[in-house]
C-alpha cells in the first residue's frame, strides 16, 4: 500500500515543478444575425398570384360541394343534377385558366413551364365538363343512357387536376421560387 502513496506524491512533485502554460485564449462565439433571405419582388408577386389562382380553386370547390343531398328522384332530377356539377366544374376551371394566363411573364423559366403545364390540365378539365355538360343537356330528358357519359366525364375532369392542389411543390427546383413562395400570401393555404 506504500507505493499509492508514493505515486502520488511524485505526481504531486512534477506537477509543482513544472511551469505553468499560457493561459488559454478566451472563446468568442460570433453568430451572424438570422435573416431570410429576400425575394424578388416580381417573383413574389408572380407567385402570389399563380398560387392565389390554385388555393381559389380548392377553396371554391370545397365551398361548393353539397353534402348530403338527396338522392335524385328521377332520371331527369338526375341529369339536371349532373349538368350542375359539370356546370359547376367548367366555370371554376375556366376561371383558374383565365387568372393563369392573365398572368404577366414568369420570372424563371421553370415557372413559365410549370404555368403552362397547369393551364393544360384546367383547360382539359374545362373543355371536358362544358362538352359533357352540353351533351347532357342537349340529351332527352329522362334519357337514362346520356347519364354515365356524363359521369365518366366527371370524374375524368377531376382527374385531370389531379396533381394540382400544391401550386409550390413544381417549382421546388429553385431556391429563388421558393424564397418567394415562403413570403406570397397566395401560397399560404
Amino acid at each position: 500500500m506504500r507505493i499509492v502513496p508514493g505515486l502520488l506524491g511524485a505526481c504531486l512533485l512534477l506537477t509543482a515543478c513544472s511551469e505553468p502554460g499560457p493561459p488559454a485564449p478566451p472563446t468568442v462565439t460570433v453568430t451572424a444575425p438570422l435573416t431570410a433571405p429576400t425575394a424578388d419582388p416580381a417573383a413574389l408577386d408572380w407567385l402570389d398570384g399563380f398560387c392565389s389562382a390554385i388555393h381559389d380553386y380548392r377553396k371554391r370547390t370545397n365551398a361548393e360541394a353539397v353534402p348530403g343531398t338527396s338522392d335524385p328522384g328521377s332520371v331527369e332530377e338526375a341529369q339536371k343534377a349532373l349538368s350542375q356539377e359539370l356546370g359547376g366544374i367548367a366555370d371554376r376551371t375556366g376561371e383558374v385558366v383565365d387568372r393563369l394566363q392573365a398572368l404577366p411573364p414568369a420570372p424563371v423559366p421553370l415557372a413559365e413551364t410549370v404555368r403552362k403545364a397547369f393551364v393544360t390540365k384546367y383547360t382539359t378539365a374545362r373543355d371536358r365538363a362544358r362538352d359533357a355538360k352540353t351533351t347532357l343537356d342537349g340529351a332527352k330528358p329522362g334519357d337514362a343512357a346520356s347519364q354515365q357519359p356524363a359521369v365518366t366525364a366527371m370524374e375524368q375532369a377531376q382527374q385531370d387536376v389531379d396533381g394540382t392542389y400544391d401550386p409550390v411543390a413544381p417549382l421546388a427546383e429553385s431556391p429563388e421560387l421558393l424564397t418567394a413562395a415562403a413570403s406570397a400570401p397566395g401560397c399560404k393555404a
